[in-house]
């Protein structure tokens, strides 16, 4: 559901484990995980069982991540996607409606000539200093609006080149800035572990060698999502759990070689003494997923995995022997199948990420795709490995759902009273699947955990109720009760909110696909935008309100 704006605009937005029950605790027992230091325990500033999928508007202080690459001609780029010597290329991104107005410092390194238009003014002349050619760009911002433009214009003479282009946010200079913005750092503080689906670009990837992975030295964005050098720093940095998912047509040797680049470059001492210093004493953990929802028919690691179990009928028989349901799941041999193909596939990306962290094989923990309607698929994904690997919990240490939560139609969004009631009862329906699946976990002695979850309002019908509902003091009270209800069920195991942030500039109309951040934006202050909560009557301006941030307070409320 939430993933079409997140597939338009994941562009521009540019792990926890399981123990052998349902729940999980602090590495010396203690339920809250927190550490013991000399002179008492340290109080903790992280929730021991909540984590977020990483995705926000403003995540680092170097905005070329965001922009659209260079259209020169591949044969005529280099490795890092700039023009080579003596070709030009043109870069323009609709990013109006992403960056905030002010003052950028940008950069790059050459001979070559790089213009700047659209929303971005070169403020006086270019200078040279530190090995680059340096200047000012003022950069004026238009929230609301699709279609304004950041152009970069490289213009490169027989043996010139433009390379190494950075431009920085405003408030940062030229000499070593830090990768992420702090108020993206600031946002993440409450959670315990980051999912970096969205940050892979996992859904419909076509990735298939790692050879071809996102680098940071690349000029602008990649199909395949972000650079894995910020997704190893931002673990490094913050000292989450980090939550990976290996893509749909990754073979053993893409396997093992994200496997290895992980091992190699996660750096234990730095996560280490992140988690002290937030009083979090629950062993690491790197939570590996195989691709996302491979039960969704509208990704395309279901036809992907369909077509592997069409290869070998004997081995995918697609015939369900266990209990669950619901019987319209289990009836339907072609996604059983694809839940064998499932089963097979994270059975097999566990072992090799194992293997390949060697000393700190014991951080791997692998999670299982769920569909949270019901615990059928999972139960086969299960079977199928108890059949050809031996007990699943060998292999599993998370079966993972997506719980969330909406109103049934539209009957009910025409008025705050009215929405917020059905959300409620929303959240009463789904006890039962939450049980069963709580049943499953036991059955098998392994943890449930939540990939996703949240609110999921959508749709065009009364979008400014939809949309002032997330800023209403309500939502928070919502999310107070959906929250109580997964830890009734599942006692206090890792729960991924879906997602961090949003775009505080967004055109209204694209909030029919979903309102997805906990929080408007990487620019609202968490410290202030769930204090005084209001109680909307349904007719203020979104805009207005976007300050008020009650999802994002009640997430955090969740430190102990």
């Amino acid at each position: 559901m939430k993933t079409l704006v997140t597939a338009a605009l994941g562009a521009l937005l540019a792990c926890g484990g399981g123990d052998t029950t349902p729940t999980d605790g602090g590495a010396d027992g203690s339920l809250d995980g927190s550490i013991e230091a000399e002179g008492g325990p340290v109080t903790p500033t992280v929730s021991t069982w909540l984590g977020t999928n990483v995705s926000a508007d403003l995540a680092r202080v170097d905005i070329t991540h965001q922009l659209q690459p260079f259209d020169t001609p591949p044969n005529q780029k280099d490795a890092n996607g700039y023009p080579v010597a003596g070709a030009s290329g043109k870069s323009s991104t609709d990013i109006g409606f992403v960056l905030p107005s002010g003052s950028y410092k940008i950069a790059y390194v050459g001979t070559g000539t790089l213009t700047v238009s659209g929303i971005g003014k070169l403020s006086g002349s270019w200078t040279q200093s530190g090995g680059e050619q340096r200047a000012t760009i003022d950069i004026t911002g238009t929230p609301g609006a699709f279609g304004n433009f950041l152009t970069l214009q490289i213009t490169n003479a027989q043996g010139q080149t433009v390379t190494n282009i950075r431009i920085l946010s405003p408030g940062f200079d030229y000499a070593s800035p830090p990768v992420f913005l702090p108020s993206f750092i600031t946002l993440l503080k409450p959670f315990r572990a980051l999912r970096f689906m969205d940050w892979e670009e996992t859904n419909n990837s076509t990735i298939a060698s790692w050879s071809n992975h996102p680098t940071s030295s690349s000029f602008g964005q990649s199909a395949y999502g972000e650079p894995w050098e910020h997704i190893v720093e931002l673990v490094n940095e913050t000292g989450k759990d980090c939550w990976v998912t290996v893509p749909e047509h990754a073979d053993d040797a893409y396997i093992h070689a994200m496997a290895q680049y992980l091992r190699a470059n996660l750096d234990f001492s730095r996560i280490d003494a992140a988690r002290a210093s937030q009083g979090f004493a629950k062993p690491f953990e790197v939570i590996v997923e195989d691709s996302n929802e491979t039960w969704n028919q509208g990704f395309t690691a279901y036809a992907t995995f369909a077509a592997i179990a069409q290869g070998n009928t004997t081995k995918y028989d697609g015939k369900y022997t266990g209990t669950f349901g619901p019987s319209w799941m289990t009836n339907d041999a072609a996604l059983m199948k694809v839940a064998q193909v499932h089963g097979d596939r994270l059975a097999n990306i566990g072992n090799i990420f194992k293997k390949d962290f060697t000393d700190h094989a014991s951080v791997v923990k692998p999670a299982l795709s769920g569909w949270a309607l019901g615990a059928g698929f999972s139960d086969a994904s299960l079977l199928f490995i108890k059949a050809h690997y031996g007990d699943p919990k060998s292999y599993v240490s998370y079966v993972a759902l997506a719980p969330y939560f909406a109103t049934a139609d539209d009957t009910t969004t025409g008025s705050l009273g009215a929405l917020f009631p059905a959300l409620d009862q929303n959240i009463t329906d789904m006890l039962p699947a939450l049980q069963d699946f709580a049943k499953l976990g036991a059955q098998y002695g392994i943890a449930i955990a939540g990939y996703e979850g949240g609110q999921s309002i959508t749709g065009n019908t009364n979008l400014t109720v939809k949309h002032l509902a997330q800023l209403d003091a309500r939502m928070h009270d919502t999310y107070v009760k959906y929250l109580a209800e997964w830890k009734q069920v599942f006692g206090a195991s890792l729960f991924m909110h879906f997602s961090l942030a949003g775009i505080l500039g967004m055109p209204e109309n694209i909030y029919q696909y979903g309102f997805w951040g906990s929080i408007a934006s990487v620019q609202i202050d968490p410290a202030t935008c769930g204090k005084n909560l209001p109680t909307l009557t349904g007719n203020e301006d979104p805009k207005t309100e976007a300050a008020h941030c009650p999802k994002y307070q009640a997430l955090a409320e969740q430190v102990p």
